[in-house]
């Protein structure tokens, strides 16, 4: 019933062939070896050897289901042949021939070289045969169960990458579904912002305000060009960008600027470091603001009032720019570090969606670049978010 149920499933399922229908004979008498062979070859592929090594070359340049082996040859017997076969190959059958019927070299075989079956002499034809057929309804069976086992498991990892998939994809459809309403909501609140703004200099209002109105409306601005990108990414799958040359100086100005209306940005010390005469980059400017700001905020999370957050900006020395955001935080464990930058992966526990650094990691590869994360010498993460592509 089991060999049955094995043979109907590896008819079901791409395992390939199991059995090559070859066999091995070992013998020190050659008349021996003339009458096994003229036995077996009508049904099976014979190899003959003489002695052990002989065998063990035709075993390893042949694939071989089952080794017949006369006990007592000169050099290695039948026992440590099998013995030297099976710490090569745990499947193969084997089945030993001896004149001899002393229990110790039954109980080696059985013990240190896995025999299959051992037969005395002289032998029967009849027996010979049914082992051989038994040994190989064995092997298939051994076999069978290994490559089942396999391709179990390699199901398994598919389905469960396939399951990840899906589940992104969900988790995409609702960061769609919720980008979009927010998106045009905000978009409503910018325009009466954006009209206080072009009234605001009739009321003859303070330079203090002033900028508070800008900087305010540059936040709502980043924010909704964050959701922008958000939203198409979650409908395409694609990240756009709009290429021009740029300033990276200017780049992390804006980003400050943004960061300024957040009143814990306030509350941190800023080492500001900006390289001198940087090269001018081609790159999406407001989507790289958006990256330092993420990447800011970040710090913030990871930080307490008064500690210092280093933004800087620098050459690399091989042409292009590095655009870097330092905290003296606690830093970030290896096991989630080493997942930082795959989709809905947050540090935050439950106060993150996890797509920030993701998105940076796209924004940073449509620049033809990349981004990390290291660890603060003394404590802190720093992330730098490195382009090539300068004008």
């Amino acid at each position: 019933m089991i060999q049955k149920s094995i043979r109907e499933m590896v008819e079901r399922y791409p395992v390939g062939p199991l059995l090559s229908g070859a066999v091995l004979l070992v013998d020190d008498e050659p008349e021996n070896l003339e009458v096994l062979e003229a036995l077996l070859q009508d049904d099976y592929v014979v190899f003959r050897a003489g002695d052990g090594k002989e065998a063990l070359g035709i075993f390893r340049e042949h694939a071989i289901d089952v080794i017949i082996a006369d006990q007592r040859m000169p050099g290695l017997s039948g026992v440590e042949l099998l013995e030297q076969v099976g710490l090569e190959r745990t499947d193969v059958a084997g089945i030993i021939l001896t004149a001899y019927t002393d229990s110790p070299a039954i109980i080696s075989a059985i013990n240190r070289a896995h025999v299959f079956r051992f037969l005395t002499k002289p032998f029967e034809a009849e027996m010979i045969v049914g082992a051989l057929a038994d040994a190989s309804d064995h092997l298939y069976k051994h076999r069978a169960i290994a490559a089942l086992v396999k391709l179990v498991s390699e199901r398994n990892d598919e389905l469960h990458s396939t399951q990840q998939h899906l589940l992104h994809l969900e988790r995409l459809g609702t960061m769609g579904r919720m980008t979009a309403g927010v998106t045009h909501d905000l978009r409503n609140f910018l325009m009466g912002l954006s009209y206080l703004e072009s009234e605001v200099d009739s009321f003859g209002v303070s330079e203090e305000i002033k900028e508070s109105v800008q900087v305010g409306l540059s936040g709502v601005r980043n924010l909704l060009a964050s959701l922008e990108s958000m939203n198409q990414f979650a409908r395409s799958g694609r990240l756009g960008v709009s290429m021009a040359a740029i300033q990276p100086a200017q780049v992390v100005r804006d980003a400050i600027t943004v960061m300024r209306m957040d009143l814990d940005f306030r509350r941190r010390l800023l080492d500001l470091r900006l390289g001198a005469d940087l090269p001018e980059i081609m790159g999406d400017a407001r989507k790289l603001t958006q990256v330092l700001v993420n990447l800011m905020r970040n710090a913030i999370h990871a930080t307490n009032s008064g500690d210092s957050l280093v933004v800087e900006a620098f050459s690399n020395g091989s042409g292009g720019v590095v655009l870097a955001v330092e905290d003296p935080g606690s830093g970030i464990p290896a096991e989630i570090r080493a997942h930082l930058f795959e989709p809905f992966m947050t540090s935050k526990g439950e106060g993150g969606m996890g797509m920030g650094l993701y998105m940076a990691r796209l924004v940073a590869e449509s620049h033809g670049g990349r981004i990390t994360c290291s660890d603060r010498p003394g404590g802190g993460t720093r992330f730098e978010i490195v382009i090539e592509s300068v004008v």
